[in-house]
């Protein structure tokens, strides 16, 4: 829910300063079709928000591809719900199937972008996570019992889309997100999150995250490219806000 929205900091050469130190780098592209008939490519490599790939960034992504199919990779340890809502929602809108396949990793935010696809794929090491929101806030017991109530209604608004997908029953979709649920691509199926697993042969990347990302993060496998310091980020960011 946390989003880094001071206008001066966020144009000031501090913030810049942190973001580069933590070698992140950011990856929204696409391809265009090769024929009318053919899928045009986005690739979703990236944290979501604005240190990362925001839903204005997304949206224009996909409009500029035009109507028709869509293949939307996706390798990302999620971020900011609010940009994930819209960029869900702009895929369900988008005039033509989308076909999304999880590369590497969809966790939270991306798990459910995931979910907008026509039919959702995942590559036989890839890895789905879902969790409860959560956020960051300043303030008085008055601030803290209503933002603890903002983030009971997100949680219930997603508990309603991965049982929407999946059709379990929101209340056993709830107890994942206590948890924080992770799924190979086999479990993921299982459960419904998603329709198929791709042939091995087509696995291009996989997740290797580092410690203190998540707290139930799996211990990554062999040979698996990295996604994001998402630990290393936050830390920048909050000496940055500490330093303004």
């Amino acid at each position: 829910m946390y989003k880094y929205n001071s206008a001066a900091a966020r144009f000031s050469s501090r913030a810049l300063l942190a973001h580069a130190q933590a070698g992140l780098p950011q990856e929204l592209s696409t391809r265009p079709r090769a024929a009318a008939d053919q899928p045009a490519e986005i690739y979703l490599y990236d944290e979501i928000g604005l240190w990362g790939v925001t839903a204005k960034d997304f949206t224009q992504a996909l409009l500029s591809v035009g109507t028709g199919p869509v293949d939307l990779h996706i390798n990302s340890p999620g971020g900011d719900v609010f940009d994930g809502l819209a960029m869900y929602s702009a895929l369900q809108s988008h005039d033509g199937p989308v076909n999304v396949i999880v590369d590497g990793l969809a966790a939270s935010a991306a798990s459910f972008i995931a979910l907008a696809g026509t039919t959702v794929s995942m590559a036989p090491n890839a890895f789905l996570m879902i969790h409860n929101a959560w956020g960051v806030v300043v303030g008085n017991k008055g601030d803290m019992t209503d933002t603890a109530g903002v983030l009971t209604k997100i949680d219930g608004q997603l508990a309603s889309l991965y049982a929407g997908k999946t059709g379990q029953k929101p209340d056993a979709i709830t107890q994942m997100m206590d948890a924080e649920t992770w799924f190979t691509a086999q479990e993921a199926k299982d459960a419904g999150f998603i329709d198929t697993i791709l042939p091995a042969s087509q696995n291009k990347a996989a997740p290797t995250l580092k410690a203190g990302v998540f707290e139930h993060q799996p211990k990554p496998a062999a040979n698996t490219l990295s996604v994001p310091d998402i630990a290393a980020r936050r830390r920048m960011v909050r000496l940055a806000e500490a330093e303004s």
